[in-house]
């Protein structure tokens, strides 16, 4: 038998656990797009994230964040406070990996080079 050591990929338990169902709510989809249309925005003129991608990492997201599913269960927090956690954890993402890509020439400037 094979032991996964979730540790290593999740910061905790809870983050293991994904609950696809809360996409079930329009509300809560309607708020993801929200959030990929203003990253798509926020970043158009670098090229960084597109809007579909933005919503595909959204929904995952708010799928596996208890943070933000927080938001949808407890009532001090609701929608707006969603959008707002959706969009920084979406920022931080989109950063990371324009810092990573940042570092690399792509294969165009590369052969154009030669």
């Amino acid at each position: 038998m094979n032991l996964i050591e979730i540790t290593n990929a999740y910061d905790s338990a809870e983050e293991a656990y994904a609950d696809w169902s809360v996409l079930q709510d329009p509300e809560v989809v309607k708020v993801v797009e929200r959030a990929a249309r203003h990253m798509a925005d926020k970043y158009a003129s670098s090229v960084t994230i597109e809007q579909e991608d933005a919503r595909q990492e959204g929904l995952i997201l708010v799928a596996t964040h208890p943070r933000l599913r927080e938001c949808l269960h407890n009532p001090d927090v609701g929608l707006g406070v969603l959008h707002h956690r959706l969009v920084q954890l979406l920022t931080t993402r989109v950063r990371t990996e324009a810092k990573h890509r940042s570092g690399h020439s792509s294969f165009e400037v590369l052969a154009g080079a030669a």
